[in-house]
C-alpha cells in the first residue's frame, strides 16, 4: 500500500486530522505527526531556540501517530527523518490538513497547513493541503465531500512536478450542494480578502481579515469556493523567479520577437500525424533562436513527459511554463515572462494545432500581439484537422509563415558569424 505522512495546524486531536485518516486508512497506510497545539497562522517557521518534546500517541486508522510541540513544518521535517532513519519509510504523499477554515488567496502565505504540504514538496515528495471553510469559522463540520475527492486528488498530484503542492479548498456546505471542483489559480495579493491589526477597547491589537475586492470573472479559488465549488490551486515551491532573472541578466534586451514551443514532449507522437518531422523542425527552430540569442519559451503540458532532449539541448536560456488546459494563457507563468519582453511579436509551433496551438494563438491576438504560425512546425492527428485549424486561426488574423522564412527573418539583424550558424541549421 502507498504510505501518507499526514500533518495539519490545528493540532493532533483536531476534528479534521481525524476525519482525513479515518478516510486516508481505507487505502494507504497512514502515518500522522501533528502539532501537540494549535499553530494556525505560523507559516513556514521552524523551531530553532529550544528543544522540541516528541511525543507518540494513538489515532484511530493510523499505523503510527506522534504530536511535537512545534510548527506544521517541524512536524514533517521531523517525521521525513524519523521514518526513514527508524523506520525505514519514505512516504508516497504529505497530506496536510483538513484545516478548520478556508487557505484561499494570500492565506495560502501564512496559513501552516500550507507550510506543512510545502515542507514535503521541498523535500521532493507529492503534497497535498486540505481546507474546508465557511461562514462558520473554525466550527467546520462537512468533510466528506472532500476526502472523497482524495484518490483523485492524488492521481492529479502524480501528474505534476513534486514541488508543486496542490492546495485544496472546500465550502463546508453538504455534499449534495457542492457543485463540482475547478482547477484554478490561488487568488493574488489585493483580491478577496486582507490581514490587518485591529485596535481594541484595551488599546491593544489583534490580527484580523476582512473582504477586499472581487469580481466577477471566476479566475481564482476565492470565486469558486464562495460559488460551492472546491477549488484546487497548484502552487510552486521554487525561489526563483525567472521573469527577473531574465531581466537582472540582461537576458531581455530589446527584441522584436518571441517564440513559443508549445509541448515539445515525450508524449507528443500520439497528438500529431507526422512526429519524426515535426521533432525534427522543432530541434532546428530552438537551436536557432537560441543561437540568435532570441526569447525563447518551451509551454509544457503535465501529462505529456519530459521535454525532448534533443529540442530541449538548445533550450539553456530558455523559460518553461507549465498548462494544465489548452489555452496556455492558463498558465500565470506565461502572462509573467511575455509582460518582461519588448515586443509584441511571437512565433508559435509545437503540438497540436487543432487545440493547443489554436487556443493560445487566439490568446495572443486578444491582447494585440502578431501572432505568426510556423505551418512546418506544428501538426495535428489528422491533415484535415490541422488544415482547418490553420484557417480559423488565419481568419483570426495570424499570418502563416514557415520556419525558414522567419528564422532567416529574425537573422537579418545578426552578425555575419551567426547568420551563417543559423543557416548552417536550417540547410545542413
Amino acid at each position: 500500500m502507498i504510505k501518507v505522512l499526514v500533518t495539519n495546524d490545528d493540532g493532533i486531536d483536531a476534528h479534521g486530522l481525524r476525519a482525513l485518516v479515518e478516510a486516508l486508512s481505507k487505502h494507504a497506510d497512514v502515518y500522522v505527526v501533528a502539532p501537540a497545539d494549535q499553530q494556525s497562522g505560523k507559516s513556514h517557521s521552524i523551531t530553532f531556540m529550544r528543544e522540541v518534546n516528541v511525543e507518540e500517541r494513538v489515532v484511530k486508522g493510523a499505523v503510527g501517530a506522534w504530536t511535537v510541540d512545534g510548527t506544521p513544518a517541524d512536524c514533517v521535517m521531523w517525521a521525513i527523518d524519523y521514518l526513514r532513519d527508524e523506520e525505514g519509510i519514505e512516504p508516497d504523499f504529505v497530506i496536510s490538513g483538513i484545516n478548520l477554515g478556508f487557505n484561499t488567496g494570500l492565506a495560502a502565505y501564512y496559513s501552516g497547513t500550507v507550510a506543512g504540504a510545502r515542507e514535503g514538496a521541498i523535500n521532493g515528495i507529492r503534497s497535498i493541503a486540505l481546507s474546508v471553510g465557511g461562514e462558520g469559522g473554525m466550527d467546520v463540520s462537512h468533510f466528506d465531500y472532500l476526502v472523497g475527492l482524495l484518490p483523485q486528488l492524488m492521481e492529479m498530484s502524480l501528474k505534476i512536478d513534486p514541488g508543486i503542492i496542490l492546495s485544496v479548498n472546500s465550502p463546508d456546505i453538504p455534499s449534495w450542494d457542492i457543485k463540482g471542483m475547478r482547477v484554478c489559480a490561488a487568488a493574488p495579493r489585493g483580491y478577496g480578502i486582507r490581514f490587518f491589526f485591529e485596535k481594541k477597547k484595551n488599546g491593544r491589537y489583534q490580527m484580523t481579515g476582512g473582504a477586499d475586492y472581487l469580481d466577477d470573472n471566476m479566475l481564482y479559488d476565492i470565486d469558486w469556493c464562495a460559488a460551492s465549488y472546491v477549488a484546487v490551486s497548484p502552487i510552486p515551491t521554487t525561489l526563483a523567479d525567472n521573469a527577473a532573472l531574465m531581466r537582472l541578466k540582461g537576458l531581455v534586451t530589446e527584441t522584436d520577437c518571441l517564440t513559443l514551443i508549445i509541448d515539445p514532449q515525450e508524449r507528443m507522437p500520439v497528438r500529431v500525424k507526422d512526429a519524426d518531422r515535426l521533432a525534427g523542425n522543432l530541434e532546428k527552430l530552438a537551436h536557432a533562436v537560441s543561437r540568435m540569442s532570441k526569447p525563447l519559451i518551451f509551454a509544457e503540458s503535465y501529462d505529456m513527459g519530459e521535454i525532448l532532449p534533443q529540442v530541449k539541448a538548445y533550450g539553456a536560456e530558455a523559460e518553461t511554463v507549465r498548462h494544465i488546459h489548452p489555452d496556455v494563457w492558463t498558465s500565470p507563468d506565461l502572462e509573467k515572462y511575455v509582460n518582461m519582453l519588448d515586443c509584441r511579436k511571437v512565433l508559435i509551433a509545437g503540438a497540436a494545432t487543432n487545440v493547443e496551438i489554436l487556443q493560445t494563438a487566439e490568446g495572443f491576438i486578444r491582447r494585440g500581439y502578431k501572432v505568426v504560425i510556423l505551418e512546418d512546425c506544428c501538426d495535428s492527428p489528422d491533415k484535415r484537422g490541422h488544415e482547418l485549424s490553420l484557417k480559423m486561426m488565419e481568419d483570426l488574423g495570424c499570418r502563416m509563415s514557415t520556419l525558414e522564412t522567419e528564422v532567416m527573418r529574425l537573422a537579418g539583424s545578426c552578425t555575419k558569424q551567426v547568420l551563417d550558424s543559423v543557416k548552417n541549421i536550417l540547410f545542413t
